[in-house]
């Protein structure tokens, strides 16, 4: 924060006070205090205003010392200047407003709902009210005391209803749909077309599963008003959902109403690339791109339909223009490889290399993108080697770690695999996920069988309803020679999850116990899925039973 962002009190110009009220020692100090702000010596000015400020309780020193306070992050003496200002000023809007941010960001919800009922009852702001409802609350004590609080507020008769309202966002915040949906219909009770309360209602429904009522609320609602765009835009949502075509009937009402409605048309956009209308939705996101919070996803999904019409530079074009978001990553992806295909993969690297000194707080993403870049085009050892410079750079990173575990594995470096693995073991000795990778990595590639058990088990102790690991479980078990209670595993997982990986293992016991026919039905069934699946025609080719395929 630049110094001039703080207002100063500039030798007591901006500073409300009499000037009966000036001592020598206030002048001082509040001189003092503008030129440690000109240096940017934060502290030296917090003490000086924060003193004067209790001095001569003038709102104008107040303010400037919680500005001060708040970007040193000193909450002690945010807290007494936000005191401070309502005790001179009980009744400004601001200082109250001051406070509710002040009690949120210490988590004193208590006191923050006070000063958030207050700015709801005397100046209507229901917004500062509904923000109270999005504090943690970390004890079903707080909770409670919470609930409690709201029922004692005092809010003119007009206003009591609210409270229902604030106490269903509340349970809806705390995963209490149901008593969350209680308090919205009795608050709805009294405000039957209140938009915030029906869009709150339909959301509830939604969460439980009631699809078809969550539609009807929102329905019903648009009959008696249909320019409610807040609650048209959430029935198309869900609409989306179950049919888009009639979704898309509701965003064209939406862009009739307003056509620069930017979200309006980037969702519309998202319908018609559902529908493969690829020349109706490239215009909808070129619009949406205009707006800068959709602009990076807007242009992903340019980039993506340019690629699927082979227009390689413009999908490369549009890919480069995603600089941040949940596509950026995949975006980068995209580009280094349609830079691998169409130029050279020593240019798709040095892409990538300036991406990680652009952003290098997306460094170990993109190490793993140049890893997956490599391996794409069987350069393993590459890939092995660009993890290893990751690593060299973020010593221990979780994410490097295992990629490289991964990549050792399929080049049959065990030794390596095993040594990342054990790391990760030593940042979380519960993980279940690489209790599971390390003991089944152990199954394929050594004989120490009761050592991969034992590590599998555990990881199924932790986490009994993953596939993967009651797959491995299954595997490690016939590895041991347990075939029956293998299968037993394998079928289980087979159930949840009908992997191509899990059909081999399972085909495989049913085969050794003889049972031919059976895994003859699981590998064929599984190959017309996924033709010509590694992993099974291995299998297959392994155990002799590759030439019975149709």
């Amino acid at each position: 924060l630049a110094p001039e962002a703080i207002e100063s009190s500039a030798a007591l110009e901006k500073a409300d006070l009499p000037l009966s009220k000036i001592t020598s020692e206030s002048l001082y100090d509040l001189l003092v205090g503008d030129v440690a702000l000109s240096r940017s010596q934060f502290d030296t000015a917090l003490i000086k205003y924060a003193h004067q400020a209790r001095v001569t309780e003038d709102k104008e020193v107040i303010q400037l010392a919680l500005r001060i306070a708040e970007h040193l992050k000193d909450q002690a003496i945010r807290l007494e200047m936000t005191l401070l200002w309502l005790d001179i000023a009980p009744d400004n809007p601001e200082a109250h407003r001051v406070a509710l941010d002040t009690f949120m960001g210490s988590s004193n919800v208590l006191e923050a709902l006070n000063h958030g009922s207050w700015l709801y009852q005397h100046r209507d702001d229901l917004d500062a009210f509904i923000f109270v409802s999005t504090a943690p609350l970390e004890s079903p004590q707080l909770f409670a005391l919470i609930m409690d609080r709201l029922t004692t507020l005092s809010l003119s008769e007009d206003k009591t209803a609210t409270i229902k309202f604030i106490q269903a966002l509340f349970y809806q915040k705390h995963s209490q749909t149901i008593k969350a949906e209680i308090k919205v219909r009795e608050f709805l009770v009294h405000k039957r077309q209140d938009q915030r309360g029906l869009l709150l209602l339909a959301q509830l429904l939604h969460q439980q599963e009631k699809k078809n009522e969550a539609i009807e609320v929102l329905e019903e609602a648009l009959k008696h008003d249909p320019s409610a765009n807040k609650l048209r835009l959430q029935y198309a949502r869900f609409l989306a959902v179950e049919s888009v075509e009639e979704a898309i009937v509701q965003f064209n009402l939406l862009q009739a109403s307003d056509p620069q409605d930017q979200e309006v048309n980037f969702l519309l956009g998202l319908l018609r690339l559902s529908q493969n209308k690829l020349d109706l939705a490239i215009p909808l996101f070129q619009q949406a791109s205009s707006t800068p919070s959709l602009r990076a996803n807007a242009q992903y999904h340019l980039g993506t339909i340019a690629e699927r019409q082979k227009r390689i530079v413009d999908a490369i074009n549009h890919y480069t223009q995603v600089r941040f978001g949940r596509n950026y990553i995949a975006a980068a992806s995209r580009v280094s490889m349609l830079i691998a295909a169409h130029r050279n993969i020593d240019e798709a690297r040095q892409y990538l290399q300036r991406l990680r000194f652009r952003q290098p707080q997306q460094a170990v993403s993109l190490f793993q993108v140049e890893s997956n870049l490599l391996i794409s085009i069987e350069q393993p050892a590459q890939a092995l080697q660009i993890l290893s410079v990751g690593l060299d750079t973020f010593p221990n990173d979780p994410e490097l770690l295992y990629a490289r575990s991964m990549v050792a594995e399929k080049q049959n470096n065990f030794a390596l695999a095993e040594s990342d693995l054990r790391a990760l073991l030593a940042l979380d000795e519960n993980n279940a996920t690489i209790l599971n990778a390390l003991g089944y990595t152990m199954a394929l590639h050594t004989d120490r069988q009761q050592e991969a058990y034992d590590l599998i088990i555990r990881a199924h102790t932790l986490s009994p309803d993953s596939p993967s690991i009651i797959d491995s479980l299954g595997w490690v078990l016939f590895k041991l020679g347990r075939s029956q209670e293998a299968l037993s595993y394998l079928n289980q997982a087979y159930s949840m999850v009908p992997d191509p990986e899990i059909a081999a293992h399972l085909g495989e016991v049913y085969w050794v116990l003889g049972e031919n026919n059976r895994a003859m039905e699981i590998w064929s069934k599984t190959l017309e899925q996924r033709p010509n699946h590694s992993v099974v025609v291995k299998t297959m080719v392994r155990l002799g039973a590759s030439a019975a395929v149709p």
